[in-house]
């Protein structure tokens, strides 16, 4: 990929980066996950909150985001070493030890917490590794900035961009929840993942052969896994793009 410089310029609350190429501004552009968040139908959620309480659903919130975050890092560095499970686990505690992403909660008082549910959300995909990591035979991409002018363009973070073992390249976002998710909860996910595929297959020129979603859960031990083709990113896009319409509208962009 072309280097550029990337730039976060947060606006009214919203979530904008903008891309330049030296001092020039290629240009500016909303994240996938402002897009989404802001044209999405909160109804459910808002119940849910009057239903649990404004204070327990902050708590809930917080802990699902600060230890997805560990979470997410923890297996952005167990993914590249190389050897047998267990010495990649020996090794990944060692170096997530010193690692100030996995350790960014430390001083926060609900920081262990943060860090010891995190490993227990990664621990339930390291045990069931022949359905997840063993599948991955290199990383392409982690936690990489992603952006395109497509129609108007979008930017935002993909979690993982892999080459599996039968030779698939795919987007991959992983995630963590309270409970199961059904297909029809997750349609966003979906969205998200299609915005990706089109953004690395233009700055990369590479067409994706699909995405997964990785999730896992505070119920089951296994993870869920939904799997997406081409012609289902396909068809997401087009729904994304319908939700990315919908946000330039509302902020009269």
């Amino acid at each position: 990929m072309s280097n550029y410089t990337i730039r976060r310029v947060p606006e009214d609350g919203l979530r904008f980066y903008e891309v330049l190429d030296g001092n020039n501004v290629i240009a500016k552009l909303p994240s996938v996950t402002t897009i989404l968040s802001e044209t999405k139908d909160k109804s459910g959620l808002d119940k849910w909150r009057k239903k649990v309480g404004e204070e327990e659903a902050d708590r809930i919130s917080r802990l699902a985001m600060n230890r997805g975050t560990i979470m997410h890092r923890l297996i952005e560095l167990y993914k590249p070493i190389d050897g047998d499970k267990k010495y990649k686990l020996n090794e990944l505690k060692k170096i997530s030890k010193l690692d100030e992403e996995v350790n960014q909660f430390s001083e926060d008082p609900e920081g262990k917490l943060f860090l010891s549910e995190a490993w227990k959300f990664f621990m339930k995909f390291y045990f069931n590794s022949s359905n997840f990591f063993d599948r991955v035979d290199n990383v392409v991409l982690a936690e990489e900035f992603l952006w395109t002018t497509t129609q108007h363009g979008w930017a935002g973070t993909v979690d993982n961009v892999s080459k599996m073992v039968n030779g698939d390249i795919l987007i991959i976002d992983y995630k963590n929840s309270r409970k199961p998710k059904r297909d029809e909860w997750i349609q966003d996910y979906y969205m998200q993942a299609a915005a990706y595929w089109i953004a690395y297959w233009d700055r990369c020129g590479i067409k994706a052969n699909g995405a997964e979603i990785w999730i896992a859960n505070e119920i089951d031990s296994i993870p869920q896994c939904f799997s997406l083709t081409q012609d289902d990113l396909k068809f997401y896009f087009q729904e994304f793009i319908k939700r990315r319409n919908s946000f330039y509208e509302k902020f009269n962009i």
